[in-house]
């Protein structure tokens, strides 16, 4: 089945490549950047929301703080509370901003007060007298003596850290939220996974082998797809047509088929999908319908995505088709079987990838050169235990992801 290798290094990988969200961090990691924004004014339940349940509480004077590990530098981030409002923030994580609001002065419920969800008495934070005007300044009593203890204005100082210029520069510059798809390198090569894209985003690719099972011809074929609704709140849709005549046959879309994915995320390190390859044919095609459903999840190893050997993500499946032993395909017996692949994030920009497709071991490398060009070159090894083939085949390909609606579309 030499055309059905290049559909799932076309598509499959390219699909992967693309999606939400493992590693490359490994990520099939999310397209979007994630930015959180704490505004002032905000009271602790808002920023519980924004930011989660800080990792501590600390409460002196009137002033309450809300601790957040940064995950970047040393010391945690924290958010400054007084009388139930935001009044200032401290964030060494980039992806951490506070604004500036008008000031509210409308007394929120005491629900919305609470900084911690474990707090003991499910107390608000403390509420501080609101500060009275200074008295016109003099230096006697009213009786004409001088008072015994005259009051002192005592500032509190934390000093400052010991940064270099670039990094005060990075602390103190806004950065424009992003909304491009941004790279990460592929975590399958011939298994799918659990991840697709999602609405208003799409992928192109090529790929190419050295020769085709129990052939010396070279082969190729070429891959576009699309994602329709929306993986995180309800399910996505992944529609990928793939063209198998490009270097061989009478031209490209002379033989071909189409694919559907419904995938769906749950949070960030969990994926479930079910599909059908080749739901439609045309051409002639050398396999029929393939029906598969599939787990992935995602193991982070380091808080630091950028640190070497920080996820692996994981995929476990069962399929017919394609997914079947060879002995099943010639055969023709209608069964099902396993399939599974790991991608393990070596540093942000490579990934190495060892993939069972049911019949055959592949492995390879995936690449994203340019972080923010959703680029994604793979290479590798096909059937390198020659359970389904007649030794290992060298294969080659690459993809790229782009946007078919604009943000606001969806």
């Amino acid at each position: 089945m030499p055309r059905t290798r290049i559909l799932m290094l076309a598509a499959a990988l390219l699909c992967a490549s693309q999606a939400d969200p493992a590693p490359a961090q490994v990520r099939p990691a999310r397209p979007h950047k994630r930015t959180d924004v704490v505004a002032q004014g905000m009271t602790p339940a808002q920023v519980r929301a924004i930011l989660g349940e800080p990792i501590r509480v600390r409460r002196e004077g009137g002033l309450t703080y809300m601790d957040y590990p940064n995950g970047a530098a040393p010391g945690d981030d924290y958010v400054v509370i007084q009388n139930c409002r935001v009044v200032g923030a401290h964030f060494a994580n980039p992806d951490r901003f506070v604004v500036r609001a008008p000031a509210d002065m409308s007394e929120p419920p005491p629900a919305e007060c609470y900084a911690s969800a474990a707090d003991s008495a499910a107390a608000p934070v403390a509420v501080a007298e609101p500060p009275r005007p200074p008295a016109p300044p003099s230096d006697v009593t009213p009786g004409g003596a001088q008072p015994a203890n005259p009051p002192r204005m005592v500032m509190e100082e934390r000093p400052l850290p010991d940064l270099p210029a670039g990094d005060w520069r990075d602390r103190l510059t806004l950065r424009r939220p992003v909304t491009r798809l941004l790279a990460v390198p592929a975590v399958s090569i011939s298994s799918p996974t659990a991840f697709g894209v999602d609405m208003g985003e799409g992928f192109a690719g090529f790929a190419y082998q050295a020769r085709t099972r129990f052939t010396e011809d070279d082969d190729g074929a070429a891959v576009i797809g699309i994602g329709l609704g929306d993986r995180d709140r309800f399910v996505g849709l992944e529609v990928a047509a793939t063209s198998y005549s490009t270097l061989r046959g009478g031209g490209p879309l002379e033989t071909g088929s189409i694919s559907l994915k419904l995938h769906r995320a749950i949070g960030d390190d969990w994926g479930v999908a079910a599909g059908v390859e080749n739901v439609v044919d045309w051409g002639g095609i050398d396999t029929g319908l393939s029906p598969f459903g599939v787990v992935t999840h995602v193991f982070r190893l380091a808080d630091d995505p950028r640190r070497p050997f920080s996820a692996l993500a994981a995929s476990l499946g069962v399929g017919g088709g394609r997914f079947r032993t060879e002995d099943d395909v010639v055969e023709d017996n209608e069964t099902v079987n396993v399939f599974g692949s790991a991608g393990l994030q070596v540093v942000e920009p490579l990934s190495l990838i060892a993939d069972w497709n049911g019949q055959d071991l592949y492995a390879g490398a995936s690449l994203a050169p340019i972080r923010r060009v959703p680029l994604v070159i793979n290479a590798g090894f096909a059937d390198l235990t020659r359970n389904a083939g007649d030794g290992p085949r060298f294969i080659v390909s690459a993809g790229i992801g782009f946007r078919w609606l604009p943000p606001f579309f969806f």
